[in-house]
């Protein structure tokens, strides 16, 4: 009974491990697919500002000062 315990806390903490980072790796996988499809915007439309564009026409998420 104690090796069945303990063999079960064991693969529990690795299945933590593993859902934590996945969960943690998700979000900069989004990230990075939202860096894609700017840059695929950017060699589709020549460097035009994005649909989201603010009134100044710099993408929202550009540095402050930088116009597309």
């Amino acid at each position: 009974m104690e090796a069945f315990i303990e063999s079960t806390l064991q693969n529990c903490f690795s299945i933590a491990v593993s859902a934590f980072l996945l969960l943690r790796m998700e979000g900069e996988l989004r990230a990075l697919r939202g860096a894609i499809d700017r840059l695929r915007y950017c060699q589709i439309c020549r460097f035009a500002p994005l649909p989201s564009a603010t009134v100044s026409g710099a993408p929202e998420d550009a540095p402050e000062g930088v116009a597309s």
